[in-house]
């Protein structure tokens, strides 16, 4: 009695596995889109459900040979589960690709176990073992195919656990569910083959069983609620169907009984006219119906991920927060693919929509991942009749009969049509409602408002762009403006010294030294209009500017041998520092003026300090002097070209510097106080 109870439960498990995995394998290759993935997934459960099938069929078959013909049969689907699954694997990781070669190898592998099967290699015989009719008495080449069906099988679950490791977001729990309901369901799966080794106790391979059916449960979840294959839409249409398929044939059969009873048990007109009324309600309510109960059946059954009207409504509000193209776009495009569901969908947008600069006539797509547009050549013109027509009516266009632009809505604002939305029909293969229609035209109209915006933002960005370089401009003009003053006050002077020697030069004989000394102060002036002319010039006019490493050390180093040291005492605070990139002559100028003014600064002597460190990560550098310090009335202005306390003074080396300085991504900081000294901070 023992052996009998257990062999129908046994069997019974074998039967649940069997048919809902082929339950799962039919819709999941039935389902639209069909992919790669979904082809995959398919052969591995079609393997799995013949196995569990034809499984049942031997355990309980009535005499030997029958029961090894079905183990035979059973084991030509066994063969290729490591196969299927690791293909399965690979491609849901997409990997399948490198892999190749390892796939089809596994496939042949797989192929010459599937030959030895029609020999007594792998499965012997079949014999009575723990309560059963009849299971498998293992061939000499049976233990090298669980070897290699259980390698297999490690190196999938592996990999699920290395995609799990990689993966964020949803895509990750989808991947934890499949890797820890694989390694439960191979590892308990695996008891089903100590029977074959005549290994007990009995109820382990029931275990087994049962593991597998939780494995293909969690997958099974995996899909409807998480979408791993995008098929939930599929379970619904079917339990929609069968709900309203069942109700329609309840009311027929009560109608049925009411006519037999209470009229005729005969077939005559009045049946006949029953049924063809019947017929002409069913054909106009069955389709309303069916959405109803799939619509109710969604928010009962899948509500956490299916509330499909108020996420579509959610999706109008996320939409209006976003000035940003790309978020909008993100937001539009999860709305399309994850709340309802449509092959296909894009949104097209004048091809230079995020340059207002240039002039678009025509609508492109734009790419769902990297929200930029792609030419694919489904273009439409300006000028298309698509166009004008969305234009005139302002309402979307419904074409039942194409698959890739089933709807059409278009993004109006005013009278200008913003962004098309381009769908294409839903996965569900079910029409567009009414209700479907009214919530995008909702979400259009949203993202017409953001999306003019985002534009209009765009165009102010650019506006202000244009009038900072104006005002760069304008402020360069000033500067020559001022350029041109200080450089006029600055060459007066030499050049009035060069015309009175000049014009003193012919008045009477002169000797030899006397010539020298003229050609001496007559070089001298020219020197110093050569360097205030080459000063300006430097400093209204960007030379290229070297990126190398430099270490500050050496230039100050460099920078002194460059300026006479008398009269004062010169203290160096150089600590380790890391190179900066810069331009070294540019760097050198500039603490060639910082020193030359310290010295100016001290005219009878002095100390100059000059110290390098890192502060919060930056490297810095200091000239710091004891001179006469800078007044706070003027030191807002030190900066300023041609501004100098020196009447000898150019009033370029502090502008040069900070320039310089600015160029260089750094920052020149002063302090400063008077009869005490001023210090030069650079960071960069």
């Amino acid at each position: 009695m023992l052996g009998f109870s257990f062999l129908h439960i046994y069997s019974a498990s074998y039967l649940v596995v069997g048919i809902s995995v082929l339950f799962w394998a039919i819709f999941v290759f039935l389902s639209p889109p069909r992919d790669a993935t979904k082809q995959a997934f398919s052969r591995y459960l079609i393997v799995v459900g013949w196995w569990a099938l034809f499984s049942v069929l031997m355990i309980n078959s009535p005499t030997q040979s029958l029961g090894l013909f079905w183990d035979r049969i059973c084991l030509m689907g066994v063969v290729f589960i490591p196969a299927t699954f690791i293909h399965f694997n690979f491609t849901f990781l997409g990997i399948d690709v490198k892999y190749k070669k390892f796939i089809y190898s596994s496939y042949l592998i797989s192929l010459l176990f599937f030959l030895i099967n029609l020999t007594p290699y792998l499965a012997a015989d079949t014999t009575p073992k723990f309560g059963l009719n009849f299971y498998t008495d293992p061939g000499p080449f049976y233990l090298p195919f669980m070897i290699y069906f259980f390698s297999l099988s490690i190196l999938g679950i592996y990999t699920f656990y290395w995609g799990y490791r990689q993966a964020e977001g949803n895509r990750k729990r989808q991947l934890f569910n499949i890797f820890w309901s694989s390694l439960l369901g191979y590892s308990l799966g695996g008891f089903n083959y100590n029977l074959a080794f005549g290994l007990g106790p009995a109820y382990l391979a029931l275990v087994g069983n049962l593991g597998i059916i939780l494995h293909v449960g969690v997958y099974a979840y995996s899909i409807t609620k998480q979408r791993m294959l995008d098929i939930s839409v599929v379970i619904s249409r079917l339990l929609s169907e069968i709900i309203t398929t069942a109700f329609f044939s309840a009311v027929y059969l009560f109608l049925l009984f009411s006519y037999a009873h209470y009229s005729s048990d005969r077939i005559g007109l009045g049946f006949i006219i029953f049924t063809f009324i019947f017929g002409i309600m069913l054909t106009q309510t069955y389709q309303a119906i069916r959405l109803f109960v799939q619509t109710t059946s969604d928010k009962l059954i899948l509500h956490g991920k299916y509330d499909y009207y108020k996420e579509i409504s959610e999706a109008s509000i996320r939409v209006g927060r976003k000035l940003s193209l790309e978020e909008i776009l993100k937001v539009l495009y999860a709305t399309f693919f994850d709340v309802v569901e449509i092959h296909n969908p894009r949104i097209f947008l004048p091809e230079f929509f995020s340059d207002p600069q240039r002039e678009s006539r025509r609508y492109v797509p734009y790419d769902k991942k990297i929200f930029a547009p792609v030419l694919t050549g489904e273009e439409i013109g300006f000028k298309d009749p698509l166009v004008g027509s969305l234009i005139e009516k302002r309402e979307p266009i419904i074409n039942e009969k194409s698959k890739d632009r089933q709807l059409v809505v278009p993004c109006m604002l005013e009278d200008r049509l913003i962004a098309l939305f381009v769908l294409g029909s839903k996965l569900s293969q079910d029409p567009y409602t009414d209700e479907d229609v009214q919530l995008l035209e909702v979400l259009a109209s949203q993202a017409a408002i953001s999306l003019d915006h985002t534009r209009s933002y765009e165009k102010i960005r650019v506006d202000l762009e244009a009038t900072e370089r104006q005002l760069e401009r304008s402020s360069r003009l000033a500067s020559i403006g001022t350029l041109t003053a200080g450089v006029t006050h600055e060459i007066r002077n030499p050049l009035t010294v060069i015309r009175t020697e000049t014009e003193r030069l012919t008045k009477q004989p002169r000797d030899a030294d006397y010539l020298k000394q003229y050609s001496d102060l007559m070089l001298k002036h020219i020197e110093r209009i050569t360097g205030i002319i080459h000063r300006m010039l430097t400093l209204a006019k960007d030379k290229p500017q070297q990126e190398v490493d430099v270490n500050l050390n050496e230039v100050i180093e460099v920078s002194l041998e460059l300026v006479p040291l008398k009269r004062i005492v010169l203290k160096k605070e150089l600590r380790v520092i890391p190179p900066i990139k810069g331009d070294n002559e540019g760097l050198q100028e500039v603490f060639v003026n910082l020193i030359q003014n310290a010295l100016n600064s001290m005219p009878d002597q002095g100390t100059i300090t000059l110290r390098t460190y890192l502060e919060d990560g930056r490297v810095v550098a200091e000239v710091e002097d004891t001179g006469k310090g800078i007044p706070d009335d003027i030191k807002e202005k030190i900066f300023d070209p041609f501004f100098s306390t020196r009447h000898e003074g150019t009033g370029l080396g502090l502008s040069i510097a900070y320039r310089i300085i600015r160029s260089h991504g750094g920052d020149i900081k002063v302090t400063s106080q008077e009869g005490k000294g001023t210090t030069f901070k650079l960071v960069f």
